[in-house]
């Protein structure tokens, strides 16, 4: 058993990696494979033995609300920042709540690392922090985590440029601290861990470990991680699996209409209320939130449709993440797009231009 009890989620953030969508759903809310993603988050530390979670919550405060209404898991709170106090800053205003050792996740991350062997290891090596590091081919512009023969972390550089990278060992975004640490900072001033906390401390000489622990890592945070996220949940590899598959790689919620004219490949969630109609076509990794409608002929690869959206006939959507209640016109064809909410594409519309 863990003996971490406590996690500090950072759903600060503005993710803009992510807009339009998040202008109007703040980046641990968005959907994926028909959960939020934070709800996976939640799940991965309660089945770790976490009993109470933090939200440090900042940009879209307010939108945390309903999730925490309506949410059945692990006791959570949210603290909101009066102002941006950066990912450790943030950590340090709820520093009163902490009554131990503490997991520390970043709100944009999914991934299948054994937080159980983290605590043990942060544990066995007496650490006042350890790092949950990654082999990556290409390092730039990520937190670098430089170690020594024994884990101690000796060098943490941040986003190097390209070539410049002193390890291909990167932060992947989860801790264990003592709390004891956070009291350098100054009260209510904004701090990084990245380039304050973590390099003052390897400068003090305060035991500060990696943990290259194997696990499947996603950053949510981009269209081409959502993506990658949706796949991976959908394939059982990570975050927690939208119900009950009714066939290999295929989950299909109660209410939902598919005709028997229609293709499925997966994998593919289908939410309740959805509407495949005749002539359909799905190929996964593929997301239909509630009450999306696909009329006859439409094509769907490797798309998310979020909640309430209509796919006109004959449209054509790839590689597309598509926000609340929008409209795609007969006959359109989308090509690694990212469209906001209730936002309406003319019938026929080609050539769209793509999302940098």
């Amino acid at each position: 058993m863990s003996n971490v009890k406590q996690a500090v989620v950072l759903v600060g953030g503005l993710g803009t990696r992510l807009r339009p969508l998040t202008l109007t759903t703040p980046k641990p809310l968005v959907p994926v494979a028909n959960r939020p993603l934070l709800a996976h988050i939640l799940r991965w530390l309660e089945a770790a033995g976490v009993e109470e979670v933090i939200l440090a919550t900042q940009y879209a405060a307010a939108a945390f609300a309903p999730f925490l209404r309506g949410w059945r898991g692990v006791a959570t709170q949210a603290i909101t920042e009066a102002s941006p106090l950066g990912t450790a800053g943030a950590v340090a205003n709820v520093r009163h709540l902490l009554r131990g050792a503490t997991f520390v996740v970043n709100g944009d991350l999914l991934t299948n690392l054994d937080l159980r062997a983290l605590a043990a290891l942060h544990q066995q090596r007496g650490s006042q922090a350890t790092i949950a590091t990654a082999e990556v081919d290409d390092p730039t512009g990520r937190g670098v985590v430089v170690c020594d023969a024994a884990g101690h972390v000796v060098v943490f550089q941040e986003k190097p440029a390209p070539g410049t990278a002193l390890a291909h060992t990167i932060n992947a975004g989860t801790y264990v601290i003592e709390p004891t640490i956070l009291d350098r900072l100054a009260a209510n001033q904004p701090a990084m861990w990245e380039t304050d906390l973590f390099p003052a401390l390897i400068r003090e000489g305060v035991a500060i470990h990696g943990a290259p622990l194997p696990q499947r890592w996603v950053d949510v945070g981009t269209p081409a991680g959502y993506h990658e996220a949706t796949a991976l949940v959908l394939d059982g590899l990570v975050g927690t699996p939208p119900g009950v598959a009714s066939r290999a790689g295929l989950w299909i919620d109660d209410n939902v209409s598919v005709s028997a004219e229609a293709q499925i490949t997966g994998p593919a969630a289908l939410a309740f209320g959805a509407i495949v109609a005749a002539g359909v076509e799905i190929s996964g990794p593929a997301m239909l939130g509630r009450d999306v409608h696909l009329l006859p002929g439409a094509q769907l690869h490797a798309s998310a449709l979020w909640d309430g959206t209509l796919v006109e006939r004959d449209a054509r959507i790839e590689h597309c993440i598509v926000g609340y209640n929008c409209y795609i016109g007969t006959g359109a064809h989308l090509m690694n797009m990212v469209l906001g909410d209730h936002t309406i594409v003319p019938a026929h519309s080609l050539n769209l231009l793509p999302k940098p």
